[in-house]
């Protein structure tokens, strides 16, 4: 779907879910000090570190050090809705998987390391929104969700699949779909268009945009960096953001199935 008229169209069939007015005000409202100190002491410890060498460990040490300097910084974004180019940038690499061959290509999974002063801010947005997904997401997306678990929908099924072997009309379907690659194919033109059509704007969405304008990943192979390459789909690996844009995206999908009038839910209990 390249054409953004076709992905207005495409959005406006489906009635999606908005926050309140004062909901996306706060989404938008400046970043405060507290947000970076918290989002810093959520940095995982031991981890390696992005493109620019700096740990987290780093920031936590010297955290009432760099509190301003972010501040600053994160001032300066939400007014120019720019970032710096250090923010886009991030290094590939391949680890192995615990107590797997490493002789075989198979066991190995690649990982994406962002500079952690971008990854600070994208945890203040994640969280930001967070507060407000379950009313924006609905009940049967279980995976990111604060309060639910994966095991929400498989006990679901169990269920489901019980029921309708108790029936005499067994005349129904399950079909389970794998997204393969994800978090990679989502269109980011149409994951920004989503976001403002279900109501976040204003800062908030500008800087969402900075973070999705040119983002880039450097490989590194055999110890051997190569040159950045511009990443034009999908949602950010390794960013604390990504999961929360990636159940927005898919929610119109799926409101789309739950729209559809060739296809009805099975009736459990009073509720499809």
């Amino acid at each position: 779907m390249d054409n953004l008229e076709e992905m207005d169209k495409f959005l406006d069939s489906y009635n999606l879910p908005k926050p309140t007015q004062e909901e996306a005000d706060n989404l938008s409202k400046p970043i405060t000090r507290k947000e970076i100190e918290t989002a810093i002491k959520s940095i995982p410890k031991k981890k390696t570190p992005g493109p620019d060498g700096f740990p987290g460990e780093f920031y936590q040490t010297f955290r009432e050090d760099l509190i301003p300097i972010l501040f600053k910084l994160f001032q300066k974004i939400r007014e120019d809705g720019t970032l710096l180019n250090t923010f886009y940038e991030a290094n590939i690499t391949l680890i192995a998987e615990p107590d797997k061959d490493t002789t075989k290509k198979e066991n190995y999974r690649p990982i994406s390391l962002m500079n952690i002063d971008a990854k600070i801010l994208n945890k203040i947005l994640a969280t930001r929104i967070q507060h407000f997904m379950k009313r924006i997401i609905q009940h049967d997306q279980v995976g990111f969700i604060p309060g639910k678990q994966g095991w929400f929908n498989i006990r679901k099924s169990i269920n489901v699949i019980h029921h309708i072997n108790k029936l005499s009309n067994k005349n129904h379907m399950i079909i389970s779909i794998d997204v393969e690659k994800a978090f990679d194919e989502i269109q980011q033109p149409l994951m920004i268009k989503t976001l403002n059509k279900m109501g976040i704007e204003g800062n908030y969405l500008n800087i969402i945009k900075a973070i999705y304008d040119k983002p880039t990943a450097n490989i590194i192979l055999n110890g051997q960096k190569w040159s950045a390459t511009p990443l034009r789909t999908g949602t950010r690996q390794g960013c604390p953001l990504s999961p929360l844009l990636f159940n927005i995206a898919l929610e119109v999908p799926a409101r789309a199935i739950r729209q559809a009038k060739g296809i009805k839910g099975i009736q459990m209990g009073g509720k499809k």
